[in-house]
C-alpha cells in the first residue's frame, strides 16, 4: 500500500529545459489525497521557491527543502538542521575565493548572496525564481546557516569538491543541478528528511515511493519502500534505485489506476 510520493523536481518532474510543475500533476495530488495517499515535493530548492511552483497545490502538500535541510508540513517547521556559525563563515569565503564562484546561503524564507557578479541575483531571482536578499557581508547574517552553497556557471565537479575536504568532517558536499553544489550539516539529507515527514505523518518507510535523478537523491536509497530513478539520471543512482521511468506523472498514474 502506497500511503507517501516523495519527488525531485529539477530532472526529475522538471524536465531538461521546463520551468514548471506540469500542469497534470496538481489534479493527480487532489486525487490522491481524498484516497488518503499525501505528496511531498523534494528538493534542493528553498520553501517558498517550492510554494511558488506548487501554488494550485501549495497548501495540500509536504516539503523536504534544501537538500533535506528544512521540512515543513502545513506551515509547521517539522525539522530544520542548521549549520555551526563558524565553520559556515569559513567555508563562504573559502566559496567566494574560488574563480567564477558564488557563495549563497539558505534560511527559511529566503537566500542570501554577497555577489561577485551581480548577473548571479538576475539569474536567482528570474530563472531559479528564489526569495534573494542581497547582502554587503554574507557572513554577517545573523538567521541561522540552513544550507550553503556554490554556484559555478561553468559547471562544478570532483575536482572543485576536493577543493573543500577540510570541510569533510562537518559538511557533506550533495551535487545537483550541474551548476551548483549544496553543503549539508553532517548526517543531513533527503533520506532523513523523508524519515521525519514519514512519523509525523504516521507512515511507514514501507509505504513511501520517491523519484529523483542525481546524486543527491543518493541518501533517499533505504529510506522508501520503492525508489524510481529517472532513466537517463546519474549512474549512481540508477544502480541502486528499485525501478526507473522515464515520466513521473505517468507512473503516478499507473500506480494508482487513474
Amino acid at each position: 500500500m502506497i500511503r507517501l510520493l516523495a519527488s525531485d523536481i529539477d530532472g526529475t518532474l522538471m524536465r531538461e529545459g521546463e520551468y514548471a510543475i506540469p500542469p497534470a500533476l496538481f489534479p493527480l495530488i487532489r486525487e490522491l489525497r481524498a484516497r488518503g495517499v499525501y505528496f511531498a515535493a523534494c528538493s534542493g530548492r528553498q520553501y517558498s521557491n517550492l510554494r511558488h511552483l506548487f501554488a494550485p497545490v501549495a497548501d495540500e502538500i509536504g516539503y523536504i527543502c534544501e537538500n533535506g535541510s528544512l521540512v515543513v508540513w502545513q506551515g509547521e517547521i517539522l525539522s530544520k538542521e542548521t549549520i555551526d556559525r563558524t565553520i559556515g563563515q569559513a567555508l563562504m569565503r573559502k566559496i567566494l575565493a574560488q574563480p567564477d564562484s558564488e557563495a549563497l546561503l539558505s534560511g527559511v524564507h529566503t537566500c542570501y548572496t554577497q555577489p561577485n557578479n551581480p548577473d548571479f541575483v538576475t539569474h536567482l531571482r528570474d530563472y531559479v525564481g528564489n526569495d534573494t536578499t542581497v547582502v554587503d557581508d554574507i557572513c554577517a547574517v545573523e538567521e541561522p546557516f540552513i544550507k550553503i552553497s556554490l554556484y559555478r556557471k561553468r559547471g562544478v565537479d570532483a575536482a572543485l569538491a576536493s577543493q573543500f575536504t577540510e570541510f569533510a568532517p562537518y559538511l557533506v558536499p550533495a551535487v545537483g543541478r550541474s551548476s551548483w553544489m549544496d553543503f549539508l550539516r553532517e548526517g543531513c539529507g533527503k533520506g532523513t528528511a523523508l524519515d521525519v515527514l514519514c512519523t509525523h505523518l504516521h507512515v511507514a518507510q514501507s509505504e513511501c515511493v520517491a523519484f529523483g535523478d542525481n546524486e543527491n537523491d543518493l541518501p533517499l536509497v533505504g529510506h522508501t519502500g520503492t525508489l524510481y530513478a529517472m532513466a537517463d539520471g546519474h549512474p549512481a543512482l540508477i544502480a541502486q534505485a528499485d525501478k526507473t521511468t522515464m515520466d513521473v506523472v505517468e507512473e503516478i498514474r499507473t500506480l494508482f489506476s487513474i
